[in-house]
């Protein structure tokens, strides 16, 4: 069964780890990128790996939260607070990324919902 969510989740982690090899080979230096850089690879592999937890719906709905919190917080501190040369290519990258998060949590919801009407008809 083709699951939307899952596409969703997989785009936003190429588009993390589209990031992160941006900062690699342009070689940012700031404390906060490279902590960042530490944040993208890891939002990517949780988030591939949020692909195959389908059966466990509450923890996939809860690791999107986390990282749709933590994509404001990076994307606005590097709006605001980090003079880079390319800024608008990290804000446009943050935003996809937690667009494409927050429709895999509506369709994650969407399936809870199914579920707990389904278990109700039992």
């Amino acid at each position: 069964m083709f699951r939307v969510q899952s596409l969703y989740l997989l785009i936003s982690s190429v588009i993390n780890f589209v990031l992160m090899v941006f900062i690699n080979y342009y070689d940012f230096q700031d404390n906060l990128i490279e902590i960042y850089r530490g944040g993208a690879a890891g939002s990517g592999i949780f988030l591939l790996f949020s692909i195959f937890l389908h059966k466990k719906k509450n923890l996939q709905l809860k690791m999107i939260r986390i990282f749709i919190v933590v994509y404001v917080i990076f994307g606005s501190y590097i709006a605001f607070f980090i003079d880079l040369d390319y800024p608008s290519f990290f804000i446009f990258g943050l935003l996809s990324a937690c667009i494409f998060c927050s429709l895999a949590k509506k369709y994650i919801k969407k399936d809870i919902e199914l579920i707990n009407s389904a278990d109700r008809l039992r």
